[in-house]
Parts: structure tokens; C-alpha cells; sequence
């Protein structure tokens, strides 16, 4: 953690998307091969936290 691009947070729904970046464009040492662009992204309330997708 440098400071830069640093997010936390839980995936809730679409997962095989991020095992899709991570295969196709991350490493084992965390540099990426290829550029990855998160195009849109959001935050759920609080209050739908403990909801099944």
C-alpha cells in the first residue's frame, strides 16, 4: 500500500469477472501485463450489506 489506487471493499456480485482481470491481466507480483479499466463502479448502502445477490 503506497497510497496510490489503494481500494478495500467486498465483491457481491460478478466475480467471474474479476478472476477474468486477474487471469488475463495480473501477475504474481501484482504489475499488471495488461491495462484495466474500471469503466463504472458504485457503492451499495449499508443497508442491503446482508442481501443475497
Amino acid at each position: 500500500m503506497d497510497g496510490d489506487h489503494v481500494v478495500f471493499g467486498k465483491v457481491v456480485q460478478g466475480m467471474d469477472t474479476v478472476f477474468a482481470i486477474e487471469g488475463g491481466a495480473g501477475t504474481y507480483s501484482g504489475k499488471p501485463r495488461k491495462k484495466v479499466v474500471i469503466a463504472d463502479s458504485g457503492e451499495i448502502p449499508k443497508s442491503r450489506w446482508d442481501e443475497e445477490t
